[in-house]
Parts: C-alpha cells; structure tokens; sequence
C-alpha cells in the first residue's frame, strides 16, 4: 500500500534572528512612543519567518494576548522525526538536538515511535518539519510523534498511542493508496476513537487537485478537520501553470471529495522550516531558511492555532473548535477562475475564532459578519449589540499601523525638541 505525503521545499532568506530583533525594536518604540497604551500587549516573536502567515489568519492578534499553547500537546503522524540526515542552509548537520539549541524545538518531545528507512522508503523527519511550524504558532505547547510508515494498521495505533500519551489535538499529514473510507478501516475507527474521548484531529487535504485526484480515506472522515494551503510565504512562487501570490489557494491543494463537503479549512503554506526535506546539502549557504509547501504545511499551521484556542478557552470541545475555526473563515476561492474552492469555509481567523469560543454559542459566519449592516446580532448563538466586538479586549493594531502611529509620535518629540533648540 503505497503511502503519500506533501512536500515541496525552497529557500527562504528571511532570518529568524533577525526577525525577532525587528520585532523587539518595533515592541521597544511603540512603547516609548505610545506609553501605557502597550502596556498590556506585547508584539508576539516567532522562531522562524511566520510572520505574514501569523498576520493573515490574525494568529498575531491572539499571540499578543499572550497565548502560547501553554498546557496543550499536539500529537504528530508522519514520515519520521529526528532519523533522517539532512542540513541547515548553512551546511550544519540539522536533527532535534541542533533545532532545540537553535530554538526552533522545545527539549521534552516524546518521541513514541520512529522510522529509520528501508530499502523502499527513506526517512525524511518531515514530522519534525510540522513540529517546527507547531513550535512557531504555539511555542508553549508540548509535542508527540509517531510514524506513519507502519501502514494503516500502524498509523491507527498511533494515534491512540498519541492520546494515550496526553494529546489533546493530532495532526498528520498522509494518505495511503487504497485506504478505506470513513467509518471504515483502522485509522478510521482509531479517529473515532480519540475523538469520543475529546481530542481534536486535523489532516492535509493532500496535494492533489492538479492530477484529479479525489479526496478519499481519512480526509474524508467527518470526525476530522481537513485542512487546504494558501500560499503565504514571502515571495512569488511559480507553480505549475501560474504564479501564485500571497493569500491565494495553492494549485495543488485538493478539494473534491466523494463523500461530505470537504476540505474543512485553509491555512497558509509556504513557511519557513531549519532544513531541507530532500535530505541535501545546500549549494548556496547565503540562504538562512527553507520554505515548507504543501498541505502539509497547512495541517500543522492549524492544528497549533487549536491549541492558543484551547488553551484560551480550557472548556472549549473539540466540535465547538471546529465550528469555530469553519464559521470565522475567511471565504476563498479557487484558483481556478469562476469557479469557489469547493468544500472549505476558508482562511481560518484565529482571532475571529477565539472570540466565538469566548462569548459560546454558535458563530456567524463571515461572510454574514461582512455583510452585516448592523452592529447587532440576534440568533446563531448572539444577542445584543456589538456582542461581537466584547466577546474580547481589541486586538492591538496591525504592526504597519503601530509603526505609523510610533513613527509619527517620534517625529513629534523631535521636532518639539528641535523648536525648543530655536527658542533657547
């Protein structure tokens, strides 16, 4: 039985050190320019370049509240995690112990079980490339891995393997040639199972939409986020028979599904990871990070932002996270022209999510948000005015929008400086 991943991987010359002394200087001027008004709110650091992936699916606004996923394990399925020889885009040998020194993984993953290749499958630790995007949405969050590569037999007892060990939400990120559909087949049931017992689930769509494939196996599952890729790296990327820009739906991202409307959801791709999959040395060492494609990327992407809802939310069950990730979704649609991305609700919005699981009850939808010609909401689980807007404090603003307003309280100062020079 033939086993299928995601994964296309690139360059990406946006430093991760970099990046968070940026963000610490932005955090330090706006304070000085804007006093209290920060006091409360700090601009949220990553360990790799996510930055325009936190930004469009508002990650950022609720990292900025200050969660983390603090309390929360995130189970993870796929190829292997920490056995395959691959380097940093400075030519370093690139495993777990390289990543924790290096911030990208926090010490203390379970490891449960392992793939060390064979002579018709290699390892590739692509299960600790989720892990990094994990890591960088929901830093406080603790991390489990196990192997696909027992088949679906394997994989079934994997994921109660992963919930006997604590996780409250898994991901993975294959399909197998074959595999049965739901509720049939022992990755299946196993789903079914961890999800009776309140786990959260998440799986790639799969990069198929370019060879007609449809959704099948556990994608289809309805116990099951299925998760879509928007590209929301940091660069035009050809792909295939278009360029693709930021914030549009990935040519390869599958949607048509035999059975029930899927995928659920879309989340970004094109994110920064350590290493390269392919398991090669870089020729250009200029190049700090590499680019994780696919939906494989996506899963994980969501499966993190699970955990800043959980955690801020410890009551919330795992259908009331769905629904809340589904119903605050930024509609999409397809690359294809005229045509929606069939099956998803969109671009999940963390923030937007949060507040739904704040204020309870079942969320509008947003297009029915947009549309709104009122600040009033009656039905769907809201009553009152701006129900909304309270169910939360006000995110801080965008960070183009605080640096203006820091940029234009500086320019005050100096020039209030340089007229008391004059007067002197």
């Amino acid at each position: 039985m033939e086993l299928t991943q995601g994964l296309i991987t690139t360059k990406n010359n946006i430093a991760p050190t970099v990046l968070t002394r940026v963000l610490k200087l932005a955090t330090l001027s706006i304070t000085v320019a804007l006093g209290s008004f920060v006091t409360n709110a700090q601009a949220a650091t990553y360990s790799l370049p996510i930055v325009q992936a936190a930004q469009s699916t508002q990650v950022d606004a609720i990292r900025n509240l200050g969660y983390t996923g603090a309390g929360i394990k995130i189970g993870i399925l796929s190829n292997s995690f920490n056995t395959a020889t691959a380097y940093d885009a400075f030519g370093n040998l690139d495993n777990y112990a390289f990543d924790v020194s290096k911030g990208y993984l926090p010490t203390g993953i379970q490891d449960l079980n392992d793939f060390y290749g064979s002579a018709n499958q290699r390892s590739t630790d692509e299960g600790r490339a989720m892990a990094e995007i994990v890591h960088a949405v929901a830093p406080g969050a603790s991390i489990a891995f196990y192997t696909t590569n027992g088949g679906p037999a394997g994989m079934g007892a994997g994921i109660e393997e992963l919930k006997a060990a604590g996780a409250n939400i898994i991901v993975d990120d294959v399909s197998y040639s074959g595999e049965q559909e739901p509720p049939y087949g022992p990755i299946n049931q196993a789903i079914q199972a961890v999800v009776s017992q309140g786990a959260s689930y998440f799986t790639s769509v799969g990069n198929s939409a370019q060879t007609n494939q449809v959704i099948s196996g556990h994608a289809n599952n309805p116990y099951v986020m299925t998760v879509g890729a928007v590209y929301d790296g940091n660069q035009k990327v050809s792909q295939s028979d278009r360029i693709t820009l930021q914030g549009q739906l990935e040519p390869f991202s599958a949607y048509a599904s035999q059975v029930g409307t899927k995928p659920n959801i879309a989340a970004p791709d094109g994110l920064g990871i350590s290493f390269n999959l392919d398991g090669s040395s870089p020729s250009d060492k200029s190049y700090y990070a590499y680019d994780f494609f696919g939906t494989s990327a996506a899963a994980p992407f969501s499966a993190a932002v699970a955990a800043l809802l959980l955690q801020a939310v410890p009551s919330a069950t795992n259908s009331q996270i769905y629904a809340a990730l589904e119903n605050t979704a930024q509609p999409l649609d397809s690359y294809q022209p005229g045509n929606n991305y069939d099956g998803t609700y969109g671009l999940i919005q963390a923030n937007q999510a949060l507040r739904c699981l704040k204020y309870g009850g079942t969320c509008l939808s947003y297009s029915a948000r947009l549309n709104s010609s009122s600040n009033t909401y009656e039905g769907n689980g809201y009553s009152g005015t701006n129900a909304f807007s309270e169910a939360l404090p006000q995110s801080v603003p965008e960070p183009s929008s605080m640096f203006g307003i820091a940029a234009l309280a500086i320019c005050y100062l100096c020039s209030s400086v340089l007229q008391r020079c004059r007067t002197s």
